[in-house]
């Protein structure tokens, strides 16, 4: 049995990101814990256990299936605010499995770490036949389904200097142009991981459509006329 609580330590030393001003950013962390708890989670269904999945493989390539970032991070080819809110060259996979096989060396049967390694290694392909990397594949595009995912747009925006218009603005787009029905459809292999997708899209538009009523100042009784209690609330005060 593989502890998988060093690894879960060694990970969060490696993803956790420095400030300038000497705290710490969780967001890459976050994410690769998101996406190894979920792989976990897929790799527990019927249809996936008789093919004896590696759970240790499968915690390790969640953790640092981005961990290439790190790496760019510290030779100085991007800035942290960049992190995962870029696009990624094609080494991007090769460095976070590099990464992982240098870090967790000790702590993964040598099996179980090269099960981990060609599951990152493999995420990007189209035909992926490692149980390992399509599961990890799978909750990957999972994180980007549901109220979480609009972390990483608030931070594009920030980076960019704009403002909540600007995601309301793009989630509009998309969704007049069936760019999340085409990722539904293209992005899961599981039924069951596809309708969690759908449930989680569906948390988005009304958490979309309130924050859009926020942002425009529709919401409540703001817009039009005040309420009756409210109204006439001094009326009740004794003079």
């Amino acid at each position: 049995m593989v502890r998988l609580d060093p690894i879960w330590s060694r990970a969060r030393a490696d993803l956790v990101t420095p400030t300038a001003q000497g705290e710490v950013d969780l967001f890459l962390w976050e994410h690769s814990v998101r996406v190894s708890q979920s792989a976990l989670q897929i790799s527990k269904l019927p249809i996936l256990r008789s093919q004896s999945p590696d759970d240790a493989a499968i915690v390790a390539a969640g953790l640092y299936h981005d961990a290439g970032w790190v790496v760019r991070l510290k030779d100085g080819e991007i800035e942290r605010s960049e992190i995962l809110v870029r696009s990624c060259p094609d080494t991007h996979r090769e460095q976070g499995a590099a990464m992982m096989e240098s870090a967790l060396a000790g702590l993964l049967p040598s099996d179980s770490l090269e099960r981990a390694s060609q599951a990152i290694r493999t995420l990007n392909a189209r035909d992926i036949e490692s149980v390992e990397g399509r599961v990890v594949t799978e909750a990957e595009n999972l994180d980007e389904f549901g109220i979480l995912s609009l972390w990483t747009a608030i931070r594009r925006g920030a980076l960019e200097g704009k403002g909540w218009q600007a995601v309301i603005d793009t989630w509009r787009r998309r969704k007049e142009y069936h760019f999340w029905t085409a990722r539904l459809n293209d992005s899961f292999r599981f039924g069951k991981v596809r309708e969690l997708a759908k449930e989680r899209l569906a948390s988005v538009e009304r958490f979309m459509e309130d924050l859009e009523a926020q942002h425009q100042c529709r919401d409540g009784w703001l817009g039009s006329a005040p309420p009756p209690a409210a109204e006439h609330a001094d009326r009740s005060r004794p003079e």
